[in-house]
């Protein structure tokens, strides 16, 4: 019975590890991937998609090294929150109606919560391997 619980647990963790990556992914290639025109902002913006490279595959990297996926959760948590408050800004200063300024902002800060969630398995996931590593020899 444990065990199933375990195995769930580790399949809900891969798959929301794996949600967020692919919606890092989608945000870099849809919104950054496409050339325009060369200007002022262009280098900004390829350092925003830079950084959300980094942060993907630093969460991707977190199977190798669970010191690897904090950072990556911690830059995916800080990168939706401001985004959350980037986008609510945004539709407030527009004028929409509150159901649009709500479902835009809840969805990057539920994206937040997911990232917490995924910084506590890999603090977990780093607990787990200090226990279970052997002891040093004398």
């Amino acid at each position: 019975m444990v065990n199933r619980l375990l195995k769930i647990e580790k399949i809900g963790q891969q798959l929301l590890r794996g949600g967020i990556a692919f919606y890092l992914a989608s945000i870099v290639f849809f919104t950054f991937g496409i050339p325009r025109s060369p200007s002022t902002t262009q280098l900004q913006t390829s350092l925003i998609a830079l950084v959300l490279v980094g942060i993907l595959f630093l969460l991707l990297f977190h199977y190798k090294n669970p010191k690897a996926g904090i950072m990556g959760g911690i830059g995916a948590f800080l990168f939706f929150l401001i985004s959350g408050f980037a986008v609510g800004y945004n539709d407030y200063a527009t004028n929409a109606s509150f159901s649009i300024i709500f479902l835009h902002t809840i969805k990057d800060i539920l994206l937040a919560f997911g990232s917490l969630i995924l910084i506590g398995e890999s603090v977990k996931e780093m607990v787990r391997q200090k226990i279970t590593k052997p002891f040093p020899k004398r």
